[in-house]
């Protein structure tokens, strides 16, 4: 029985620091989890279901050079198919309250190239931004 509540008292414990880490104490946590989860999404291959993680500037800004979003990520699964690529989030370089940037590998061909994408709290998610807020560009060396 004393076994019974010892293991029991480590779940309760176990259990209240995961809430506390990933219901919000923990907000750069929460981010990085955010983002491993969209990684894990697109090397399931279901890049069409990251729709939701763009911000709603990016659909506007994607929208503007004459593409869908759903299209534009079609084209993305495609060349990360061929390639063999796989991302990896390799550091988080800026995080503050509705902003953050994240620093993703991407494994293709046995060469990794890292980029630095900005992210922004919208509607209660992290989601990928149109713009970085020091007004970098994204057609800057990142990438």
């Amino acid at each position: 029985m004393r076994f019974l509540k010892v293991s029991l008292w480590f779940f309760w414990v176990g259990y209240g620091v995961w809430l506390w880490v990933g219901c919000g104490a923990d907000p750069r946590g929460r981010f990085e989890g955010e983002v491993r989860g969209m990684i894990a999404e697109a090397q399931r291959g279901k890049y069409l279901e990251l729709e939701w993680a763009m911000s709603e500037g990016l659909k506007g800004r994607v929208r503007s050079e004459g593409w869908e979003p759903k299209a534009a990520l079609a084209v993305v699964a495609r060349r990360d198919r061929d390639e063999g690529a796989s991302y990896q989030l390799r550091d988080v370089p800026k995080f503050e309250r509705s902003y953050a940037e994240a620093e993703i590998g991407r494994v293709a061909g046995g060469k990794e190239k890292r980029m630095v994408l900005p992210f922004v709290w919208e509607d209660g998610k992290w989601r990928v931004a149109a713009a970085y807020r020091d007004g970098r560009s994204w057609d800057g060396e990142d990438f």
